[in-house]
């Protein structure tokens, strides 16, 4: 670091940057703040210092004021930076955008806020600017020791031993906006173009876990410390390249380690491992954080991870066919996530149920009432309604449901709970696709197996079980419900892995 005493510095930049008016035509004293990022600022101001260009108070090949100085500017020439002074505030003026030939120390703040503003020192980003308004103005580039050290950018004047554009560090102590540069020997004011702005910054964040239970992590965009991000991760290969399977998730979990952390404690994410990457070979996931402005997509720390899982156990009842390619759409099941890769006995012996409706029927009455029902089909063509039992369920499956009369809701008859969440499943190597539903149970006898006529479904059902309402029913009346849920096959899910 060049060291150079205070009373020199202070005689050398009296003659540099004048702060009076004598030296400027006033074309650069508008009041607009072209907006301009911090890194266009350091970029500007870094040609400048590449060229190591001369300082003159004056324009290129213009009278130049300064007596310290040649009579006359000749510096590298350049058809953007000649109409600028090349002294302490042009070099400014040029790197903040502002109109040539230049302000000059007197025209930024504090003295004048036409344009730039007094900050905290502390909070000195890149790009800003130091001022002492009746003699020399720097431009900061970055600490290197928050509060204590940092760098600089100047143009410092002709009687000095580096007379041009050039980088220094120094040591420094701040107190309010004040801050005292060592190698300068002078005390600034801490100051901001109001054009500034900051470049968009990436989403941060971490992949922490890839188990054969669940894939977690968290993300935040400093742009936006509040938003709740979108993840994005994608199996087996980087995002947009051949063979990678992938899943789309929020980033809105409560995670109490996040608070104090990043200051905001909903950003982390969590979603079961995919049943289809649970077959016993290794896999690998990528786990994106999706920007706030631009929805560009930022790989997270410590992403990529590998996992390796045996298939999952599959849960008791019957296997429903899914008839076809269309049908696994209509189902939002995603043949390389979602299907489990199972021994074929295993699958084999399981009992066929009916097959699947070839697409879901999701409906809501319109009586307010908040239930959610799968309108399930059996083999005889006669409808069941059966409860999604909560908002959880209702996102396993990707349901949206469609309003309709409560009347004709309740006309049909309810059956077994929807299951909590999907289970499909193929015999490796065989083509079939199913998915798991429990196997039909009779209800208790003299209990009646139809709709309530006011919508709220069965007493049980109201309590949270899946029982039916006792009043009205007989015996005959049984017989025939068991028959026709017999018929639908219609089971529930038993989440066991």
């Amino acid at each position: 670091m060049i060291k150079r005493f205070a009373f020199l510095a202070a005689c050398a930049l009296a003659a540099a940057c004048s702060s009076t008016t004598t030296i400027d035509d006033g074309s650069a004293t508008g009041s607009s703040s072209s907006a301009i990022t911090t890194t266009d600022i350091l970029s500007r101001a870094q040609q400048w210092v590449n060229a190591k260009l001369l300082y003159c108070q004056s324009a290129n090949h213009a009278h130049d004021y300064d007596t310290a100085c040649s009579s006359t500017c000749n510096r590298e020439d350049n058809a953007q930076w000649d109409p600028y002074r090349s002294d302490c505030s042009g070099f400014v003026s040029w790197a903040w955008g502002l109109p040539a030939p230049g302000r000059v120390t007197g025209q930024f703040a504090p003295a004048d806020n036409t344009v730039s503003h007094a900050i905290q020192a502390k909070d000195l980003q890149p790009g800003d600017a130091c001022n002492y308004p009746a003699d020399h103005i720097i431009l900061f580039v970055k600490w290197i020791t928050p509060n204590t050290e940092a760098e600089f950018y100047e143009e410092p004047g002709c009687s000095v031993s580096i007379p041009y554009a050039h980088s220094f560090t120094s040591s420094v102590s701040i107190n309010g906006t004040s801050i005292y540069v060592s190698y300068e020997g002078m005390t600034f004011t801490a100051i901001r173009y109001d054009g500034i702005t900051q470049p968009n910054a990436p989403p941060k964040g971490y992949l922490d876990t890839a188990a054969c239970d669940t894939i977690s992590g968290w993300t935040q965009d400093p742009d936006a410390t509040s938003k709740a991000l979108p993840v994005e991760l994608t199996f087996d290969a980087a995002t947009g390249k051949t063979g990678s399977g992938t899943m789309k998730t929020t980033a809105n979990v409560y995670r109490d380690d996040l608070c104090k952390a990043i200051g905001s404690c909903n950003h982390g994410y969590s979603v079961a491992t995919p049943l289809g990457l649970q077959d016993g070979m290794k896999h690998t996931v990528y786990a994106y954080g999706e920007d706030a402005e631009d929805s560009s997509l930022h790989l997270l720390t410590d992403a990529p991870k590998t996992f390796t899982c045996k298939p999952p156990a599959i849960p008791s009842g019957i296997k429903r066919h899914v008839v076809d390619t269309t049908s696994m759409k209509s189902w939002k099941l995603d043949s390389f996530l979602d299907v489990a890769q199972e021994p074929v006995a295993d699958v084999t012996a399981v009992t066929d149920g009916p097959d699947l409706p070839a697409s879901p029927t999701v409906v809501i009455a319109d009586d307010g009432s908040p239930s959610v029902w799968v309108v399930d089909v059996a083999k005889d063509g006669s409808q069941v309604r059966r409860h999604v039992i909560n908002p959880t369920s209702l996102a396993a499956w990707q349901f949206t449901a469609t309003t309709w009369p409560a009347a004709k809701v309740n006309a049909i008859a309810q059956g077994l709970d929807w299951p909590a969440a999907p289970f499909a499943m193929q015999g490796s190597g065989a083509p079939a696709i199913y998915v798991m539903d429990e196997t039909p149970t009779p209800p208790d006898p003299g209990s009646n197996g139809g709709g309530s006529s006011n919508g709220g479904g069965s007493n049980a059902d109201q309590s949270g079980g899946a029982g039916c309402n006792s009043s009205g029913g007989t015996g005959d009346a049984w017989v025939l419900a068991l028959a026709m849920l017999a018929l639908t096959r219609s089971r529930k899910l038993k989440a066991e892995s």
